[in-house]
Order: structure tokens, then sequence, then C-alpha cells
């Protein structure tokens, strides 16, 4: 009992001493290791703030800001879309199905993403959009594939569609007013899209084009057109359906196919000198296909084909289509084509497809068509075609589709140089083998 009264001092004192030890060694630690370091640092004690997000992110630490969309997409191009919708009447759209959902973009009908779920394509055409488009249409910087034609929009496009960078095909023709800037920079911005179809705001339409048009109307049963809205009237031409300008207000695109026309074309049309496609398909053209045509020296396409069998256009190919340079598609099938395919046609050095399947030509290949180095595609079946097939269709290296079946009278047998080129879709008559 005594020795543990007398001992007990000491246990203190050594006690102490350690503690003062560790207290020593702390500080000497921290001013060595930390210099920079103030003992009165504010950051040393969290606000209530500050511990409050701390705790939270301690929580859920894998928590989504609030700002992102539900789906993870970009928000951009979200409210791009909602914008569209909103300025155009969506409420009101033929089809809206999936629209203004919190689920994936592409899931709201007729809107596509690629694989990160940016809108690639936007397809609202004859889908009773009303009013003007909204500049955030611009933010769908990946938009490959933009349609909006056949609509009652209005207004000139936003300039914030020129940053679209990746657009290749463009289509906002036949609207009640739609029309693009006539600026530098957004006609430079559209002439590097592949495909466009649309009018731009020019201040006034050709007094020319415009009497053009009148002459078309009437040659060719306007008044029971399937559609000739807005034609005749005080309208820019830009709003006459099937019609497109360019800056100039003078004509570029004549897209009526299909449209109930009857009659026989007007020679003037070949006084459009700005025309780049004429599509006058599958309607009840009659007559000749007037030389004049030749004149037009920027079209691309020319399409009058399909026509009904108990009608459609007559007398022979104008030789004068062999200057159209430009050209690219000609399209003159399902008529009643007579005489011989013209030798001049060889010299369209950028057509693509040459197309006069199920007329009555006749005669024998020119040789000529062997230079066409772009052709891809050759139809000539269904005609009164006779002699050999020429060797110098094997030149066209670029060529998928051959059709020579059918009605023709072929003599010799098929070139052996065809077999270099030959591809799954030649369908060539039944004659002897190459040779």
């Amino acid at each position: 009992m005594r020795k543990s009264q007398s001992t007990e001092p000491h246990l203190l004192t050594l006690g102490a001493l350690a503690l003062i030890l560790l207290f020593f060694l702390t500080a000497c630690s921290t001013d060595s290791d930390s210099p920079s370091v103030s003992p009165t640092r504010e950051a040393a004690t969290p606000t209530p703030e500050a511990s409050a997000h701390t705790a939270s992110a301690s929580a859920n630490p894998t928590a989504v800001p609030t700002e992102t969309a539900p789906t993870g997409l970009p928000d951009p191009e979200r409210a791009a879309l909602t914008a569209l919708y909103d300025a155009t009447g969506g409420a009101d759209w033929k089809i809206d199905d999936g629209w203004l959902g919190e689920g994936a973009l592409d899931k709201w009908l007729r809107v596509t993403t690629d694989e990160n779920g940016r809108v690639t394509d936007l397809d609202l055409s004859a889908n009773q959009l009303s009013g003007e488009i909204p500049a955030e249409l611009g933010n769908l910087s990946r938009l490959e594939l933009l349609y909006i034609s056949d609509n009652n929009l209005t207004g000139a496009l936003p300039k914030s569609l020129t940053g679209l960078s990746a657009l290749e095909s463009f289509h906002f023709h036949n609207n009640s007013g739609l029309c693009a800037p006539i600026d530098e920079a957004f006609q430079t911005w559209l002439e590097g899209i592949a495909e466009v179809q649309g009018s731009s705001c020019a201040a006034e339409d050709s007094p020319e084009d415009r009497e053009v048009l009148v002459k078309l109307y009437d040659a060719l049963d306007g008044e029971n057109w399937t559609n000739n809205t807005n034609w005749l009237t005080e309208r820019p031409i830009r709003a006459w359906y099937g019609v497109t300008n360019d800056a100039s207000g003078r004509v570029t695109r004549l897209l009526l196919y299909s449209n109930g026309l009857a009659g026989k074309i007007p020679k003037e049309l070949g006084s459009l000198s700005n025309l780049k496609r004429l599509e006058f398909g599958n309607n009840r053209l009659t007559g000749e296909i007037p030389a004049e045509l030749g004149n037009l020296s920027d079209l691309e396409t020319l399409q009058l084909g399909k026509s009904p069998p108990s009608g459609g256009l007559s007398g022979g190919i104008p030789k004068e289509l062999g200057s159209l340079s430009k050209l690219e598609i000609l399209n003159l099938k399902f008529n009643q084509l007579t005489g011989e395919i013209p030798a001049e046609l060889g010299n369209l050095s950028n057509l693509e497809i040459l197309a006069l399947m199920a007329n009555r030509l006749t005669g024998e290949i020119p040789t000529e068509l062997g230079s066409l180095s772009n052709l891809i595609t050759l139809e000539l079946n269904y005609n009164q075609l006779t002699g050999e097939i020429p060797t110098e269709l094997g030149n066209l290296s670029n060529l998928n589709t051959l059709m020579l079946y059918g009605a023709n009278q072929w003599s010799g047998c098929i070139p052996k140089k065809l077999s270099d080129v030959r591809k799954n879709d030649f369908h060539l008559p039944d004659m002897p083998p190459f040779c």
C-alpha cells in the first residue's frame, strides 16, 4: 500500500513528459514539411456550405449535375429541336410522335442520331410545319441531311445555318415563302452543299423567266395540274409550286414530276439559261422534244421519261442535247421516240445516267458512247436497235448497269471487252457469249 502511494507521482510525471515530447515532435514535423502553410489558414475550418457539399458528394459519388440532359445528350441539340417544334407549330404537325419526350433524341420521330447521340438526319418534309425556322437549328453541328420542304414555312432561313458544315443534302422548296438570304456568305455556304433544293430571297423575279413560266402553264394545262399552288399569282416565282430561283431571280429548277402536266413542251423553256434541273417525268407529255433545250448550258438533269403507254413524246432525240456539257442525267425512257441515237450524245463527258429504254429507237449504238467515262447506267432495252454491240462500251470502267435485252435485234456476239467491266446488274441479250 505504501509502495503504491510512493510510485504514483512518478507515473504522472512520466506521462506528462511523454505528452510534451509528442507535442514538440508534431510541431517540428509541421514546420519542416509545410513551411508555406499558415497555422491560421481559414480553409482549415470548413464552412457549413462546404461541409454540406462534401457530405452530399460522399453520399452519392456518381451524382450527375442537374444541367446535363437526362439521356446524356448535348443540351444544345435537344434545345434546338425543341425551339424548332415551338416555332413551327409542333402541336399542329401531321406527325410529332416522341417529340419533347425525355428519352433519347432518336426516339423523336424523323430524327436520326449517330452512335454518340448527335443528330445527323432531320426529315420533316410534308409535315404541316408553319412559321419561321429558329436560329437554334444552327446548333445541330453534326447534321448531314435536312428536309423541311413541302410545308407552310415563311421568312428567310436563319444565317446561323452556315454553321452546319457537315450538311450534304438540304431541301427547303415548296413552302409558302421560305427562302435563302442572298448575302455572299450564305450563298457560298449553299454552293458547298452537294444537294440543295430551294429558292433564294431574290429582291425581284426575272421578268423574262416569269413570262416563260406563264407560257409553260398555259401549254401544259396548268389549271388541271395536281398542284399549281401560287402559279400565275403576284407572289414571287419562288413561291410557285416546283419552282426554284437563284439570288438574281433566275429560275434554276423546275421540279414538276408526276404533277398532271399534259401537252407539248414549249420551246421557250430553252431561254431559261440558268436552269439546272428540268424534271417533267411521269406526266402526259406529247409532241417532240424541243431542240431549244440544247441551249440550257447549265443543265445537269433532264428528266422527261415515264409517259403513259397511250401517248408520250414522239419524234427523234435532238442532236442539240449533245451540247449540254454539264448534263449528268438524261432520262427519256417510256416514250414513243423514234430514229437513231445521236452520236453527239458521246460529247456529254459528265453524263452518269443515260436511260432510253422502252422507246422505238432504231439503228446501231453509236461507238461514241464508249467515250462517256463517267457513265454508270446505260439503259437501251426494249427498243428496235440493230447491228453489233460496240466493243467501245468496254471502255466504260464506271458502268454498273447495262440493259440491252428485249426487242432489240443484235447481230454478232457480246464483245469480250465487256467481260472486263461486267457487273451484277448487266442484263445482256440472249446471243453468243463473249468473243
